[in-house]
């Protein structure tokens, strides 16, 4: 099973370098905040998520698709309204966290990890979750990026994640380069609205519908 993991991954970053993308696990505009903290979407799980960056230097609006194709594969794919980029990502997860046990997961993704870029990267993720309580919850994760083909630049990545009730979080990512950081509310199981600082500097507001 780890082979065919790793055979699909090398086929989707060579297939990748003909597209213009920019998603990567600590991306707020591409990533649908309010439910995504990094971790993989489960099977068959449809997530749309619109986010609005009014003062933004590029993006000023991106609507974003991501479906879970299998429980270890997702995949995105988008549209940045002002810069007309199609955005798009692939990730898949050969190793599981264990949840009775100190072990991350592994991500390995395809895309590019920062805000209004579109270079071709590919990146390894640590994430790591614990339930502290019924009340509250923690989710991190590390990794690193490179730029393809030539690894001549690496990104180290970084996000943390604190929930509270199950409906209310705050969150903060680190791309490589700049910092974005807000708090979400799931008031449906299905919905999730966030408010945040695009590189600490741009407000943004996320939807996110999720099932």
């Amino acid at each position: 099973m780890k082979k065919i993991h790793m055979s699909l991954f090398v086929i989707l970053l060579f297939a990748g370098m003909t597209f213009a993308q920019e998603c990567g696990p600590s991306c707020p505009v591409c990533s649908g905040v309010g439910y995504n903290d990094g971790a993989l979407l489960s099977q068959r799980t449809v997530m749309i998520s619109g986010l609005s960056i009014p003062t933004a230097d590029e993006e000023r609006a991106v609507l974003n698709t991501r479906y879970g194709i299998l429980s270890w594969l997702d995949a995105g794919i988008g549209y940045a309204i002002r810069t007309e980029k199609v955005l798009w990502s692939v990730r898949t997860q050969p190793v599981l966290e264990q949840e009775d046990s100190w072990r991350p997961g592994i991500i390995l993704g395809t895309g590019s990890v920062q805000t209004g870029g579109s270079d071709q990267t590919m990146y390894a993720q640590f994430i790591k979750s614990w339930e502290i309580s019924k009340i509250f919850g923690l989710r991190v994760s590390t990794g690193a990026a490179t730029l393809v083909p030539d690894f001549d630049e690496i990104y180290g990545l970084a996000g943390i994640t604190t929930s509270f009730y199950e409906r209310y979080a705050a969150f903060a990512n680190y791309d490589g380069k700049s910092f974005h950081e807000g708090i979400s509310w799931i008031p449906l199981d299905w919905l999730a609205l966030s408010f945040l600082m695009v590189e600490t500097e741009f407000l943004a507001i996320s939807i996110v519908f999720k099932r």
